[in-house]
């Protein structure tokens, strides 16, 4: 029995590690920020593309996207 619920236990506990969650991600530059917009991934694929989204729209070279 002891068992089983130790198996339990670790397996909810896995699944809220791996939970996706809404993430914003903010782009701006020294003027203020331009755009803002949410991500439902896992905080680390989330960061990624918010990265990405900095590579892509880069009206000014002090441009950077931040989770928040």
């Amino acid at each position: 029995m002891k068992k089983i619920t130790v198996i339990i236990i670790a397996l909810t506990s896995i699944m809220f590690i791996r939970c996706k969650k809404e993430y914003v991600c903010e782009c701006g530059n020294p003027g203020g920020v331009y755009k803002t917009f949410t991500i439902k991934d896992t905080k680390k694929k989330a960061l990624a593309k918010c990265v990405d989204k900095d590579a892509q729209d880069v009206p000014f070279s002090e441009s950077y996207c931040n989770l928040k």
